[in-house]
């Protein structure tokens, strides 16, 4: 009987050991040493908020300008960072294949803005009129081009300004004007202002015209990283999405913590600006990104070679 017994549980322990073995290995939960970010202020990084109390993981600087950001990531300041779209393609041919993009983590959040009046509803409608923009040069004006000339509008006046803050305090102070804006800052001047409204969703118009949806930010890391710290990576996106989660599915609470983190001062402003975001995260199938970004990079490429860094990126770029 003893026999018998014994060999049960030696059966036993075998076929759980088997079992074991077949299930998949966890993400680890820690990482062999902080990573550093640096981020945008802006809805590339409200996706991390929940990241940033977790210094024992992520050591996240955010940044007001890109110009910034991408010198930290050039020279290896850092290993990942949260950029405009064409900025990461432009890297990607500066440092011959050094920069590998990650994911879309933000999609459209161009608008139009009306101060006034209902004579704007379309992109057709901007015939004849002067429009307030920034972000010459850069993913703003390239989209906003590629809609005009979708539409077949060649005669719009467009003012450009230093920055987004100069657009929406002229957009505020005169009746009639147009502006063409980001979040956050669409949500800061329609609440302060109940004359504006947004007048033209152009990330609608991107999918419309193009079948795709528009990317805008995108996560990149130094190739040293994702070659040397892969089971980091795979720790950080975990987290990453858990953050991004939390900020779309709980908008009051992600607004008290994107205030807390300096992007928007107001909590209630923070959590009306979260839907007009749009922060994703594409870490299960990256797939998605690239077919977005090719589009996008192929289109900015036929508009102006020097968006992208004067040569479409190769598949390289790609995680």
């Amino acid at each position: 009987m003893k026999r018998i017994v014994t060999g049960l549980l030696i059966v036993t322990l075998i076929f759980a050991l088997v079992l074991t073995g077949c299930q998949p290995a966890e993400t680890p939960d820690t990482v062999s040493k902080p990573i550093v970010i640096a981020a945008l202020n802006g809805p590339t990084g409200m996706g991390m908020v929940q990241l940033m109390d977790q210094t024992d993981k992520y050591d996240i600087t955010t940044y007001q300008a890109p110009d910034e950001v991408a010198g930290k990531i050039i020279t290896g300041e850092v290993d990942m960072a949260c950029l405009p779209s064409n900025v990461a393609a432009v890297l990607y041919n500066k440092t011959q294949g050094q920069i590998v993009a990650i994911s879309v983590e933000t999609l459209g959040v161009l608008y139009l803005v009306e101060n006034g009046g209902q004579t704007v509803n379309s992109i057709s409608d901007l015939a004849g009129k002067t429009v307030y923009g920034s972000g010459k040069g850069g993913s703003p004006e390239y989209v906003f081009q590629k809609l005009l000339n979708e539409a077949g509008v060649t005669d719009v006046k467009i003012q450009w300004m230093a920055n987004h803050s100069d657009v929406a305090s002229t957009l505020m102070a005169n009746t009639g004007a147009i502006g063409l804006l980001p979040e956050p800052f669409v949500t800061v001047v329609t609440l302060k202002n109940p004359a504006l409204r947004v007048a033209v969703d152009l990330n609608e118009g991107w999918l419309e015209a193009t079948g795709l949806d528009l990317p805008m930010g995108v996560l990149v890391a130094t190739k040293s990283f994702v070659e040397e710290r892969a089971e980091d990576l795979e720790v950080f996106l975990k987290d990453y999405r858990a953050s991004v989660d939390f900020v779309n599915n709980n908008p009051e609470e992600a607004g008290v913590a994107i205030s807390q983190w300096g992007f928007i001062a107001d909590p209630a402003v923070a959590t009306k600006a979260i839907p007009g975001s749009n922060i994703v995260l594409y870490e299960e199938d990256t797939s998605v990104s690239k077919e977005m970004l090719k589009n996008f990079f192929q289109i900015l490429f036929e508009m102006n070679p020097a968006s992208v860094g004067g040569a479409l990126p190769d598949d390289g770029l790609y995680y």
